[in-house]
């Protein structure tokens, strides 16, 4: 009997087909090689996690100088009334020192005037024993009076330079801690980092996004409509930055941009520097928020990342120039 041909049925066909393609693709991922970052895009990066580690060392320094805040206040104010009260013992003391220094020149004044030799002549001029002892004491006492407010000038001087001494390391002390308690240095310096690590941020991601977006055609129509943009019509992704943003207006109304387009105040745009035209954002701002698109180079102020149109503005209340969070997004379907 002849033998029959194997039949294979066309379930088993496809299986076998799919667990063929599944190991080319296992292979093909194993062999593809890893696609190294840019080398500017990875010294930026590295830049980043550089002002990163700095943000955070700043921010804990703060953070420290607000716990230990009510402590040197304390102090600060103890500090304080111990100077107000080595000013009023530096007064007296130099007051004790002027009324010793007059009442011991009121005695040189004395002596210069009589001499010594008149005392030394009215003791030996005594009559008798009793007369030269009385004499002779009150001489001593004299001397010892003269002796004794000498003693005193020296020691109020001494009081003195100890209070002087007092009072400025007590005015030391004040001061640093004054300083200890100055966060304004620090809370600048982070500002500095922040808006610093905003721009670069802007940078990187500019640099990873592609370069496909094309312009929209130019248009301007006074009599247009204006309608904000449905978040609900863009897609997040994830990718995003912050720094101060203000807005621009009527100066620039009817104006060509950057991409070309006419600008128009009452749409929703923006400015930014590096971010590829035609890319578009959503712009937060104290919980409020606008999705915009970057048509326009700017801004020229320095210390900004983007500036708004005044419509955009307008859409989240914000006024002057104030810190927003960005975030990048792409219309959904693209």
């Amino acid at each position: 009997m002849a033998a029959e041909g194997i039949r294979i049925s066309p379930v088993y066909r496809a299986l076998a087909a799919a667990s063929v393609a599944v190991a080319l693709l296992a292979v093909h991922v194993r062999t593809a090689p890893a696609q190294p970052l840019p080398e500017g895009l990875a010294a930026k990066q590295e830049q980043a996690r550089s002002l990163e580690r700095e943000i955070s060392a700043l921010e804990a320094r703060m953070a420290e100088q607000k716990r230990d805040w009510f402590t040197i206040s304390s102090r600060l104010a103890l500090v304080q009334e111990q100077i107000v009260t080595c000013y009023l013992e530096v007064d007296a003391a130099r007051a004790r020192v002027e009324r010793t220094r007059r009442k011991l020149t009121s005695l040189v004044r004395s002596l210069y005037v009589e001499g010594r030799a008149d005392d030394l002549l009215r003791l030996l001029d005594s009559r008798d024993l009793s007369e030269f002892v009385v004499k002779y004491d009150l001489m001593i006492k004299a001397t010892v009076r003269e002796a004794r407010t000498y003693r005193e000038l020296k020691d109020n001087r001494r009081r003195l330079e100890q209070r002087q001494a007092e009072l400025a390391a007590f005015k030391r002390e004040a001061a640093r801690l004054e300083r200890a308690a100055d966060t304004t240095a620090t809370e600048a310096e982070l500002a500095a980092r922040k808006q610093e690590l905003a721009g670069l941020t802007a940078e990187m991601i500019s640099m990873e996004l592609p370069t496909t977006y094309v312009p929209a055609v130019v248009s301007f129509s006074p009599s247009r409509t204006y309608s904000m943009p449905d978040e609900n019509g863009f897609v997040r992704t994830g990718q995003s930055f912050n720094g101060y943003s203000g807005w621009y207006g009527a100066d620039f109304h009817g104006r060509p941009t950057a991409s070309g387009e006419i600008f128009d105040q009452h749409g929703f745009t923006c400015a930014h520097r590096t971010l590829p035209l035609g890319t578009w954002l959503r712009v937060a701002f104290r919980g409020r928020a606008v999705i915009v698109k970057i048509n326009d180079r700017g801004p020229s102020a320095a210390g900004r990342v983007l500036d708004l149109s005044r419509g955009a503005a307008e859409a989240i209340g914000l006024g002057g120039v104030q810190w927003v969070d960005c975030e990048i997004v792409v219309p959904r379907g693209t």
